[in-house]
This record gives C-alpha cells, sequence and structure tokens, in this order.
C-alpha cells in the first residue's frame, strides 16, 4: 500500500498541487487583488501578505488599501469608561461579540493606563499620584494626562501620554492623517481676542504651538460637545453656531446650526467626523428621536432618523423615565454611545440595533465619560528578508 503524500488524493487532485481552476485564479493578477481586498480584517490582510512577496506586493499596494478601508471601516474594539470617582481611573471594556479575528487582538493587547510606575516624566520636585486620565483615543492609541504637585515650586503638573494597547512598538502614523491630537485655546486681552492652536505628532513628548490667529471673532469654544478635526479643519462648537477653524489658510468661518437644533442642554447634540474632508455630521436626540445631519458645502442635509423604540429589542419595558442622552459619537456616523440613568447603551447606526453595554455600580453616582478605541490602521506589513531596511540593520 502506497503511504507516500505525493499519491495521496483528495478530489482527483494529488496532494500538494493546486486544482487547475484555482491556479487560473489565483495566477491572474486582478482576481487575486478581488479576493484579498475583500479578506475583511487587517489582521486577514497581513496574513495574506505573507504568503509570498506577490501577495504582499498586491496586499500593500495603496490603491488596494483605499479599497479595503472603503469595503472595511476600522472596527471598534471596545471602550474606556473614564470616571474620576471610580478607583484605579478608566477601565477598558471590550465590545462584545467580537469575530474570532478581533478578538484575537484584544486578548493579546495591554490595556492598562497605569502610570503609577512611570513618573520619571515630572520634575524630580513633583510628587504624582498614578492616576491616569484619558484624553481621547485615535486609531488604536489612547491619549492620557497626569497630574502631579511641584511642592518646592508652588505648582502642578501635567504630562501627556501616548499609549498604543494593540503593539509594544513605536508608533504608526496614520494614512492622510498629518496630525495626532489637537487642542484649542482662545485667549483675550482688552479688546483683541487670539485663537492658539497646539499639535501633538507621533514621537512627540510635549505640546507643540502649531499657530497663533488674531481675530475679531471672540471665541469661546464648550468644553461639551467636544470640537471635532476632520482634515485640516477644527470644527469647534459654540453656544449658537460652529466655528470652522482652518488650519492651512489660517482663518475663521461660522456655520448655523439647522434650525430647531442647539447644544444645549449638554448631550442632545455632538459632532462627527465625516468621511471624507468636506464636511461633518451632526447628530441631535430629542425624546426617543436620533436625528443626523450632514453639512456638506453650505448646506445641512438630513440622512437619518432613528426612532429608539423601534429598535430597542425590548430594552424599554415600559416609556424610559429617564432621559437619553448622548455620550460618544463614532467617527463617520456609524455608532453613538448613548446613556440612560445608570446604563450605557450602544446604538450601531448602520446595522440599526440598540444594546446595554454597561450599567453602574451601586457605589458609582455618574457614568463617566465614553472613549471607544478602534482597529489601528494601516496594518504593518511583514518584511522581506532582502528588502534594503532589514539589510541597513
Amino acid at each position: 500500500m502506497e503511504t507516500s503524500t505525493q499519491n495521496v488524493r483528495s478530489g482527483g487532485v494529488m496532494e500538494g498541487e493546486a486544482p487547475a481552476c484555482v491556479s487560473k485564479v489565483l495566477d491572474e493578477d486582478n482576481l487575486l487583488r478581488e479576493i484579498i481586498v475583500r479578506v475583511g480584517f487587517p489582521t486577514s490582510l497581513v496574513r495574506a501578505a505573507g504568503v509570498c512577496t506577490r501577495w504582499l506586493s498586491h496586499a500593500s499596494d495603496r490603491a488596494l488599501l483605499r479599497r479595503f478601508r472603503e469595503l472595511h471601516p476600522p472596527r471598534l474594539l471596545g471602550f474606556y469608561l473614564a470616571n474620576r470617582e471610580r478607583p484605579g481611573g478608566a477601565r477598558f471594556f471590550p465590545a462584545l461579540p467580537l469575530p474570532p479575528d478581533l478578538a484575537a487582538v484584544v486578548r493579546r493587547a495591554s490595556f492598562s493606563l497605569d502610570t503609577a510606575r512611570r513618573s520619571a516624566g515630572f520634575s524630580p520636585d513633583t510628587h504624582s499620584d498614578g492616576r491616569t486620565d484619558v484624553v481621547g483615543c485615535w486609531n488604536g492609541s489612547v491619549l492620557t494626562s497626569s497630574q502631579g504637585q511641584n511642592y518646592a515650586h508652588g505648582r502642578s503638573e501635567i504630562i501627556f501620554e501616548v499609549h498604543s494597547p494593540l503593539c509594544s512598538g513605536s508608533e504608526k502614523e496614520g494614512d492622510g492623517f498629518s496630525y495626532f491630537f489637537v487642542t484649542v485655546e482662545c485667549t483675550r486681552y482688552h479688546e483683541d481676542s487670539q485663537v492658539h492652536v497646539y499639535m501633538l505628532q507621533n514621537g512627540d513628548d510635549a505640546w507643540r504651538l502649531h499657530l497663533t490667529l488674531a481675530s475679531d471673532l471672540l471665541l469661546y469654544p464648550r468644553k461639551s460637545p467636544k470640537g471635532v478635526l476632520v482634515d485640516n479643519r477644527i470644527y469647534l462648537p459654540t453656544d449658537n453656531e460652529i466655528v470652522v477653524l482652518d488650519l492651512v489658510s489660517s482663518s475663521l468661518s461660522t456655520i448655523q446650526l439647522p434650525q430647531g437644533v442647539g447644544f444645549s442642554p449638554i448631550g442632545t447634540t455632538m459632532l462627527s467626523r465625516a468621511d471624507d474632508s468636506s464636511g461633518v455630521y451632526l447628530i441631535h436626540i430629542k425624546d426617543l428621536q436620533l436625528s443626523i445631519w450632514l453639512h456638506n458645502g453650505d448646506n445641512w442635509l438630513l440622512v437619518d432618523t432613528i426612532c429608539l423604540c423601534e429598535i430597542s429589542d425590548n430594552l424599554f419595558d415600559d416609556e424610559p423615565t429617564d432621559e437619553i442622552l448622548i455620550n460618544h459619537v463614532g467617527d463617520y456616523n456609524e455608532f453613538v454611545f448613548l446613556e440612560m440613568g445608570r446604563c450605557a447603551l450602544y446604538l450601531d447606526v448602520k446595522r440599526r440595533t440598540l444594546r446595554k453595554v454597561y450599567e453602574m455600580t451601586t457605589e458609582e453616582q455618574q457614568l463617566g465619560d465614553i472613549y471607544p478605541l478602534m482597529m489601528s490602521w494601516l496594518p504593518s506589513f511583514p518584511a522581506l528578508m532582502d528588502s534594503p531596511a532589514r539589510n541597513a540593520t
């Protein structure tokens, strides 16, 4: 009896040999690219790139990566829940259930933001309590701040750190983004108003002053909701309108809100990045009706309305007595985190699903801020053995 694997057949094909139909597909570059672009997750894309140099060439091609992102936008891995009254600071909660590929990413990640052992960032005379506060999440990275008290000089010090829960290496700059985190400060001296823009880019350990803009517009940005950065424009909510700061032209302009929509009371209206550089979303909730507006050009367009009662899947047994507010809105209008009483709810806008993702403990008095963590983009592809970067090391 033959036991050689060369003589073992499966479906009439010798083991180790690809069927002619498979070879015909995989040897055709256009068909192969159509297969690779549909693998679904960045992790699968990296595995496909590891098959051979030809597959790597296709998977890492810029045009294919743009198509891949359009077909498969970065997925939500989970969220940090930050509450100053909670011991230990922010906690991470996975977005369950996760597909196996993303579940494996979460299992390997390290989501702790504890800086108690990293107080070396402060000056020698500064005492840190080790508490870490989340400032924001972007592209798989988390920006945190820690505060310490310098008793010798009688002042407080704040240090910012960028954490990469999904990897232990250095930061990777995302495709198409030149800014990492941006903050805006407005001051007024006598009759003059100034806007200061500070930037934290990949590799920076301190904020850099990007520009100072003198303006006759007296600008009072709101702390809630926060402004959003869309390409080279910052959209800043004020009491009755949105101020747009263009970082390229160093100019200010204003956008009037849709009729009947305002930023008060807090938690009823938030902004979100659009999926291109030309607009911004505005999400507004009133009673159980969620309205989504898109500003593109000079006008507001109502693009979607969602009645929460119709998609709650028995989440509301009775008419809810607690006010439903917006806690956080995801980029590109994909999801919304809501808070209702002592619960946090997750609304998937595209799939039209609403579910409870957190309920406060009896000791907690407030829910806190939610910071979603998305799968990072671009993927890190394997280096070729004979690549210049490898030979240089």
